[in-house]
């Protein structure tokens, strides 16, 4: 039980109820965002911990909102170290959909790991970064020095000068 402490007090906050999801996200932050703002807030149908083989494991429904990132899943397994204080990867499976500011993206599968602070997309991953759309066979995000590297039949769609601060085209004068 000594291992559950440092799990629910500092690394994620979870609750077992189902969520009605309203687009991708429900709307605002958690409450716990407000008052922990280094917190990760899981929600999903059901959890399991079993601390045997040092893994958690949401089902149904799992979104996770950090106060930089949310991802979506149909499940998503979390792999402690061996003391169970420290998360070190996460694998969410099943119509995964990352969405970051300025940047989202969607995969089957999508693994996180926390030591090198990267995401690893694969199974159809894409990415659209501002305007500018990314797909491949696998999409790699180093969440410390935004970077991406694609790997295996890339395909990378670059529009320029249509960021927010570019000029829009002008709209033709409506007749009154």
């Amino acid at each position: 039980m000594k291992f559950l402490l440092p799990f629910f007090g500092c690394l994620i906050l979870f609750s077992l109820s189902a969520i009605e999801l309203r687009g991708q996200f429900p709307e605002g932050k958690p409450a716990e965002l407000q008052s922990h703002p280094d917190a990760t807030v899981v929600t999903s149908n059901t959890f399991r911990l079993d601390m045997n083989i040092h893994q958690g494991f949401f089902n149904g429904n799992v979104i996770m909102v950090t106060n930089s990132l949310r991802l979506r899943s149909n499940e998503m397994t979390v792999f402690f170290d061996e003391t169970g204080s420290q998360v070190k990867r996460m694998i969410a499976r099943g119509d995964a959909v990352l969405e970051q500011p300025k940047r989202t993206g969607k995969s089957s599968q999508m693994e996180y790991i926390v030591a090198e602070n990267k995401l690893i997309m694969t199974g159809n991953p894409e990415v659209i970064d501002d305007q500018n759309h990314v797909t491949g066979n696998v999409i790699t995000l180093f969440r410390d020095s935004d970077q991406m590297q694609v790997d295996g039949h890339s395909k990378v769609v670059l529009y320029q000068g249509q960021g927010e601060n570019s000029p829009q085209p002008e709209q033709p004068a409506q007749k009154r």
